[in-house]
């Protein structure tokens, strides 16, 4: 490992030793990865892809650790962290965004642009990279609707493709890219559509309204804990039998939205997975239906 920080740091790329993950997650769980590193450019990026291939040293690829739980034992290997490269630009209707730009970015280049169809990313604490692999969504839209063609780096062969439409394998929070985790996302091509600044930024502004009123943004969280189980609605579910509030630990379930599970103070991994279990269990006894985790499990 000293040698892939070596080389690393030769050819620009931030890293650093025993990285505090709980720093780097929107739940604030998480103990230490071997190495973190930081590429700011695309070019540095493919190199860091690259060498880790070289190095055989075990490695995650990690936007905004917006949709995520490390582990409390940290991570004996590599995170490399998206989120310093943050390309972006506007071409008429299209936007090229690599795949460390926050999502709240692109909701507002859309705005400014008078280019509708990203509204429903504004609130989202997600990056690109993550909104595909993920296929993110909310109030309606999600990342399918607008995602032309993702390009990513293929850690098996160490080339760079593209995939278009349909091959990208959208479905419900869910990618061509969760089934292959040995691609990597790099960056996307998102087809909007011409419309009215006003009314975009109005919609804006209500989409955000509606996060603040039902959702514990007070709380270290990772957002909705669950995928949207068919017919039905995760929160409600948990909400009849009679779970908000349930604690294990410092993991709580959120009293204003049963959907979530936050950080109270001192919530551990371990505190987390106890609470998704008991949820499991009890709304599979008591009304039949089996939840299906959305957050991930690092």
């Amino acid at each position: 490992m000293e040698h892939l920080q070596k080389e690393l740091a030769q050819a620009g790329v931030r890293t650093e030793k025993n990285f505090p993950l709980c720093r780097h997650s929107t739940f604030r769980i998480g103990g230490c990865a071997r190495l973190a590193l930081f590429p700011k450019t695309r070019e540095e990026l493919l190199y860091c892809l690259a060498a880790l291939k070289q190095s055989e040293l075990r490695f995650l690829v990690i936007g905004n650790a917006s949709n995520v739980v490390f582990s409390d034992d940290g991570f004996d290997g590599a995170v490399l962290f998206t989120t310093a490269f943050r390309s972006l630009e506007h071409r008429g209707n299209r936007l090229q965004v690599g795949a460390g730009v926050p999502l709240h970015a692109v909701a507002s280049l859309a705005e400014r642009a008078s280019l509708g169809g990203a509204e429903f990313l504004h609130g989202i604490p997600g990056t690109l990279g993550g909104a595909i692999f993920m296929n993110a969504g909310a109030f309606g839209g999600c990342m399918a609707d607008i995602c032309e063609s993702s390009e990513y780096f293929d850690m098996c062969t160490g080339k760079v493709a593209t995939l278009y439409g349909r091959e990208q394998e959208f479905a419900n929070r869910t990618s061509f890219y969760q089934k292959h985790p040995n691609c990597i996302v790099l960056g996307a091509t998102l087809v909007l559509r011409e419309g009215n600044r006003e009314e975009i930024c109005r919609l804006m502004r209500d989409y955000m309204e509606r996060r603040r009123r039902t959702q514990p943004l007070e709380y270290p969280s990772a957002g909705s804990v669950f995928k949207r189980p068919e017919g039905y609605f995760a929160g409600k579910l948990i909400e009849d039998c009679g779970l908000k509030g349930t604690r294990v630990g410092g993991a709580e379930v959120s009293v204003k939205h049963a959907g979530f599970i936050v950080n109270r103070g001192g919530a551990t991994a371990k505190d987390v997975r106890c609470l998704v279990a008991l949820i499991q269990e009890r709304v599979l006894k008591e009304t039949g239906v089996s939840l299906e985790c959305e957050i991930r499990f690092l």
